[in-house]
């Protein structure tokens, strides 16, 4: 019989185990904070307000810079961060692109349904890992090189109304940069669950 290897090799994916403190943690906090900016973010974006639009796309940018550095100073990990933190960045940026298809910002809708497909299949690839294995799977530097990218291309995209003298094509070739890494993150993070899958099914 295979012998089952241990969790602690699968770094990225935690077991989940929710404490009522973990709720008042700083680093959680600014997770809920940059959850509030998407409605927002979506609102000022779809009705053209882009200065106000890149003053909620750059709060939403520093709290997901500060949760992390805040988690690792303070020693606040928690699996409601593990959640939380990916979940807030995927509704920001699906909320800013979404937005910005739907206005007139020539932003290519072929692209935001590769970026939608791929995160609708992480979320359900998470669900299925709850479900079978009470995990979850950690955001690893694929990820978070791609909403890095992605967010450089939003606010590219949130400029050239007010900055018609960018580049030309610059906020179009940052989102090809930024889709190959949606390819590369979906790949890695396929790979790394029918692993954990795989590993529990033993």
């Amino acid at each position: 019989m295979a012998l089952k290897a241990p969790v602690h090799q699968f770094t990225e994916t935690q077991s989940i185990q929710i404490a009522y403190r973990d709720f008042f943690y700083i680093s959680n906090i600014l997770s809920v904070s940059r959850l509030i900016t998407v409605p927002f973010i979506f609102y000022f974006i779809y009705r053209e307000q882009w200065i106000y639009a890149i003053v909620c796309g750059a709060i939403a940018v520093i709290t997901d810079l500060l949760d992390g550095f805040c988690a690792r100073r303070l020693e606040q990990h928690t699996q409601l961060g593990y959640i939380l933190d990916p979940v807030a960045d995927k509704l920001a940026l699906s909320a800013g692109i979404f937005a910005l298809v739907l206005s007139k910002s020539q932003f290519p809708e072929e692209a935001f349904v590769i970026i939608v497909i791929r995160d609708v299949s992480i979320v359900l690839g998470n669900a299925v890992l709850v479900y079978k294995a009470k995990m979850i799977t950690r955001s690893n530097l694929w990820g978070k090189c791609t909403s890095f990218f992605l967010s450089i291309t939003i606010m590219l995209y949130l400029l050239r109304p007010i900055m018609p003298s960018l580049p030309k094509d610059i906020e179009f070739y940052s989102l090809c940069l930024a889709l190959v890494f949606v390819f590369i993150s979906t790949v890695s993070y396929a790979r790394h669950m029918l692993r954990v899958l795989k590993t529990h099914s033993q």
